[in-house]
């Protein structure tokens, strides 16, 4: 079995495409990551944890065209898309990187945000990149991220997979994207409910933690640090 680097890797060049005809909402999703920053909000510098090809770095560009931007993934392959993508924009820093093993500078940064990637580390090292998420923002840095979450229950989590599925087939999925996307769901992803989240933000040592909102798996959730 492949591991999350090699499989991503080998969608480097269509993942973008193939995102977008798996998860429904996706552009929506993206968008509402945003709705809860004030106006006078000018980050300086900004981290985008699992950049992929860029499209949650896309909308940093779009809301703060100026900022230093860090993209970080573990595959090298997307992460040369995600820089072919932006090769005319000089604020962004590139890096690969293991969630499991990465340190991040302290007090490093304003915002740190992620896209559906969070979920591919299993729950211990979650509380482990929430702590070292924590400790690299400056005081009233803000976390956001969007991720795929567990229901509280078996039976509310296989429901959201069937809407899931049902929603994937009515934006062009077909039944080998399926079960592709299943059969790394079963080998990779790593689901935790809301509530864990909310709680090993505090945990981690943020003050100010909460669910800006959710359709079906995907929640957007945020944290500051006072």
């Amino acid at each position: 079995m492949e591991n999350v680097e090699e499989f991503y890797d080998q969608l480097s060049s269509s993942y973008s495409d193939l995102i977008r005809k798996c998860v429904p909402r996706y552009d929506e999703l993206l968008n509402n990551m945003f709705l809860y920053l004030n106006a006078d909000f000018k980050p300086l510098r900004i981290l985008d944890l699992g950049c992929g090809t860029g499209n949650l770095t896309q909308k940093i560009i779009e809301h703060f065209p100026d900022t230093q931007i860090d993209a970080l993934d573990l595959s090298e392959d997307i992460l040369e898309e995600c820089k072919k993508r932006f090769a005319n924009k000089s604020n962004i820093n590139y890096i690969q990187a293991d969630f499991k093993t990465m340190h991040l500078p302290a007090a490093e940064y304003d915002l740190v945000m992620s896209s559906i990637a969070i979920h591919h580390v299993e729950d211990p090292f979650k509380l482990e990149l929430y702590k070292n998420v924590y400790q690299s923002l400056k005081k009233g840095g803000i976390f956001i991220f969007a991720d795929q979450t567990r229901g509280i229950t078996d039976d509310i989590y296989f429901k959201n997979i069937d809407c899931w599925k049902e929603g994937a087939f009515k934006l062009g999925s077909t039944e080998e994207n399926w079960k592709m996307w299943m059969e790394h769901q079963d080998a990779h992803d790593h689901h935790s409910p809301i509530g864990w989240h909310l709680d090993n933000l505090k945990n981690a040592g943020f003050e100010e933690v909460d669910l800006l909102s959710k359709y079906l798996m995907w929640a957007i959730c945020w944290a500051k640090k006072h």
